[in-house]
Parts: C-alpha cells; sequence; structure tokens
C-alpha cells in the first residue's frame, strides 16, 4: 500500500516538472533554430533580447496585429494571415486552446508560441508617451574578456600588422524599454588590439551606438531616431535584420520583419544611422527613412588616370593596425528610401 502511495505521488510531480521545464526547452529550441540557420559568428543579438523581452511582455493575441506576429518570426505568413481572419470573424479569444481551430496552425507551431503568448482582454495601448518614460525599465550589461593565447598581433616582432592596442575586448550597453512600445540605448564596444581613449580611439570606445525607437503613437506605428535597420523586398531591396537561411524549417525561407527596427548590437556595419518613421492611415502603410554615416574602406589609385575608387568595405569592425586604422571612417553613405502598402484582409499589395 505505501509503494503505491509513493507512486501515485512521484508521477504527479513528474508531471509537474515536465510541464515547468517546458517554455525554456521552448526557448531554447528557438535559439538552435538560429544557430542552424546561420553558422557565421555575429555580434547582432537583438534576436536574443527580443526573446527575453517577449518572455517578460508576452504578446496579447487580443490586440496583436501583423506586426506584432511578425516580431515573433515563428509564425509564416499564411498563419498570419489565418488568425487575423478568425479574429476578425469570432471575436475575442477566450483561451488560447483556441488556436488550434485557426487553418493552418499546427502543434508544433503553439508549442513554440507558448512561451511568448497571453491571451487577455484587449486594452488600448496607445498610451501617453511620458507614461512610458516612467513606467519603463532599466537594464545595463558590461562585458570585459580576454583570450589567454597571445596573438601574433601583439608580439613586439611583428612589423606593418602589429595590433596597436590592448588585448581586453571591452563591451557596454544600456537600454531602457517600456514594454514593446518604447526603447532607447546606448552601445560602446573595443574589440581585442584596439586603442582606447587615445589614438584614433582618443574618444575611448572603437564604436558608439544610440537608438530611440516608439511604437503606436497615435498613426504613427514606428518611429526611429538613430541605430535602425531597414527591411523591404525580402532582402532585394534590403534587409538588415535578421534572416535565416537554408534549413529543416522551410516556413523560414520567408523572411518575416517589420521595415524599421531598432538596432542596439555591437556590429558596426549593418545598419542605418539617421530617421524613420511608419504611418497608418486605414489600410495604407507608408514608411519613409534617411541615413548619413561613415563606413570603413579601403581606396586605391587607377594608375592610369590616377583616380581613387574604392576597392573593399571592412564589415568586419575591426580597427587594430594602422592600416585598419587609416581606412576608418573614410566613406560617407547617404541612404533614403521608402515604401507604400496597402493592405487587406487576405493580400497586400505595395512598392518599394
Amino acid at each position: 500500500m505505501r509503494k503505491l502511495l509513493l507512486i501515485l505521488f512521484i508521477i504527479p510531480c513528474s508531471l509537474f516538472i515536465v510541464a515547468q521545464e517546458t517554455p525554456a526547452s521552448t526557448t531554447e529550441q528557438q535559439l538552435e533554430n538560429l544557430t542552424d540557420a546561420d553558422q557565421s559568428e555575429t555580434e547582432d543579438d537583438s534576436y536574443l533580447q527580443q526573446l527575453e523581452q517577449f518572455r517578460k511582455n508576452p504578446v496579447n493575441l487580443n490586440e496583436a496585429d501583423e506586426n506584432d506576429l511578425k516580431e515573433l518570426r515563428i509564425l509564416s505568413g499564411l498563419q498570419i494571415q489565418n488568425f487575423l481572419l478568425y479574429r476578425k470573424l469570432f471575436g475575442k479569444f477566450i483561451s488560447i486552446y483556441e488556436l488550434q481551430a485557426i487553418p493552418s496552425w499546427d502543434i508544433s507551431t503553439i508549442k513554440k508560441l507558448l512561451p511568448f503568448i497571453i491571451v487577455d482582454d484587449a486594452l488600448s495601448i496607445n498610451e501617453e508617451f511620458s507614461k512610458r518614460l516612467k513606467n519603463g525599465g532599466q537594464t545595463l550589461l558590461i562585458r570585459f574578456s580576454q583570450v589567454l593565447e597571445k596573438s601574433k598581433g601583439f608580439d613586439e616582432a611583428t612589423t606593418g600588422t602589429k595590433y596597436l592596442g590592448s588585448p581586453q575586448k571591452i563591451f557596454f550597453r544600456y537600454r531602457f524599454q517600456y514594454k514593446n512600445l518604447l526603447q532607447y540605448g546606448l552601445v560602446g564596444d573595443k574589440d581585442a588590439g584596439e586603442q582606447f581613449f587615445k589614438g584614433a580611439q582618443n574618444k575611448g570606445f572603437d564604436f558608439y551606438s544610440f537608438h530611440l525607437f516608439a511604437r503606436k503613437l497615435g498613426a504613427v506605428q514606428s518611429l526611429a531616431l538613430g541605430d535602425f535597420t531597414v527591411n523591404m523586398g525580402q532582402g532585394l531591396i534590403q534587409w538588415q535584420s535578421l534572416a535565416f537561411g537554408k534549413s529543416v524549417d522551410l516556413m523560414n525561407i520567408k523572411r518575416q520583419s517589420s521595415v524599421l527596427r531598432p538596432y542596439n548590437s555591437a556590429g558596426e556595419f549593418n545598419f542605418h544611422r539617421g530617421a524613420g518613421i511608419t504611418i497608418k492611415k486605414g489600410k495604407i502603410e507608408t514608411t519613409v527613412f534617411a541615413s548619413i554615416r561613415k563606413l570603413s574602406a579601403n581606396f586605391v589609385a587607377d594608375t592610369v588616370s590616377n583616380e581613387e575608387f574604392i576597392s573593399s568595405f571592412l564589415n568586419s569592425g575591426y580597427h587594430r593596425t594602422e592600416s585598419e586604422v587609416a581606412d576608418r571612417n573614410k566613406l560617407r553613405q547617404l541612404a533614403f528610401g521608402g515604401n507604400v502598402m496597402y493592405k487587406a484582409d487576405r493580400w497586400h499589395i505595395g512598392i518599394n
């Protein structure tokens, strides 16, 4: 009898433990998908930051629009359209279990979504800007690292390619965020081998980044100031946010993202610096942006005309040697563009 009672006690405890671990394992699987899709090393960790933000402030399915669902990067375009049509026909959701009734929504997709969504009464999210500034949370990250093995670039005998700075890598990031409606922050990054408060980096870090990004301010769907990314035309026009390559998950072949997104990572190349805005009026959504920034590039002179032309862009962000420092911020880039889109229930048309 005692053995029977013990077994009956263990079984529910085991089920409880498995249930508690499911959200964590789901999040880990999302990160595995990210790693499988892109094996290269990257300093853009904005996707990981966004996942963590959605875990703290889940998306309310009764007020989420198309862009909110795209930001999750879990649903296909067809699944998003079916979701919006289902909610329009049957009204707000009462339970998460209703998701199983939506066409093209399978159990696997719903499990991936569970850590990042809730079902609650639809509330007005057009909150005043002053309220957002008062009620947000702040985070500060400072990271210091150094490889113990001495790199060849730090060898005193090395000529021409010797690193000018110290072997320490220093990174800091301050960020203020209120839900998914307002965020601003500052990033500073020094790579190993770069100078710090001297030489070409006499202002401290080799790279600084500031951004302010607000969503849903009346007709303004997105407002970007400082550093931001632009994503249009599945990458044929421009795509600076996360994009999966070939993987077992065929859904990720089609890229999903808002046109404008905040940028607060340490990568020094793939972003814009300026301002952008998305305005929605009825079923028409318009986005415009402008950017001006400096890029690192290598120039060579033509032997015949003696005119200089760009031989390569330096997208690594490293400015450690004399030659890398000489190429730092030598090019000024001006970029501007826009997107106009008409969105119906089951289709949309636009121009970039």
